[in-house]
């Protein structure tokens, strides 16, 4: 699967799962992001625009946590 399908895969369970744990752990991964409680729209918005810079490891592992 290209880069381009992963990221928008995981987007989605991002935004479908924002209360789940694996959600919370993207979004600290990829944004640094350990204090807010939830995940809010403004994190999604945040998420879409940092996580298309991230390395191919980290696309590829947060990937295959999803699945």
């Amino acid at each position: 699967m290209d880069r381009k399908q992963q990221i928008k895969e995981i987007l989605y369970y991002v935004d479908n799962h924002r209360d789940s744990h694996l959600s919370r752990n993207v979004c600290a991964r990829i944004l640094g992001e350990t204090e807010r409680p939830t995940i809010d729209d403004e994190m999604i918005r945040e998420l879409k625009i940092k996580l298309p810079n991230a390395k191919q490891e980290e696309i590829k592992a947060i990937f295959n946590a999803i699945h």
